[in-house]
């Protein structure tokens, strides 16, 4: 799954935010391959488990209100992490550090996945939406389902594990 998600980011352009990054997992990996990654957490434990995976940028900061200049990144992520928020209150702050050719990347939970009470599962028209009011055009969406070696799509979301949205 890494690195089909590192396929779709911009091959060269290397800035990549990652909103709610949680232990730095899939940050690591994209390091790894040439990215510069800054992850952002509210969570202070969770951005010090991936200081010890060896990621450098992490910041402490709120969604609402990134600490960062404006087209400051090629890409904003959100990886699983967007069923936390409410996508109106984030998504300005995400257009505004994402430079003018950027990609916006979004992994998240379908609505029948099983996760915590607190994650909000939405489906990709739930989650484009609010992406076109503002001011992102979504240029590509699948159901997915992941295997160990394999990224799959799927007809359904009912049938899938994650869903994946790219937007401008």
């Amino acid at each position: 799954m890494r690195r089909w998600l590192a396929g779709k980011l911009p091959a060269r352009q290397k800035r990549v935010l990652s909103v709610g990054c949680g232990s730095g997992e899939l940050e690591r990996d994209l390091e790894r391959l040439g990215f510069a990654v800054t992850g952002i957490d509210v969570s202070h434990v969770m951005l010090q488990t991936a200081a010890r995976r060896g990621l450098r940028r992490l910041v402490e900061a709120d969604a609402r209100l990134l600490p960062f200049s404006a087209a400051s990144f090629d890409a904003v992520f959100f990886p699983e992490s967007i069923g936390y928020f409410e996508l109106e209150e984030v998504m300005p702050e995400a257009r505004r550090v994402l430079r003018k050719a950027g990609r916006l990347i979004i992994t998240a939970y379908p609505p029948d996945f099983e996760s915590d009470s607190i994650y909000k599962k939405r489906s990709l028209a739930e989650i484009s939406r609010p992406l076109a009011a503002c001011g992102f055009r979504v240029i590509e969406q699948r159901s997915l389902t992941v295997k160990r070696n394999a990224v799959i799509e799927v007809a359904s979301e009912k049938d899938s594990e994650l869903l994946y949205v790219m937007a401008r």
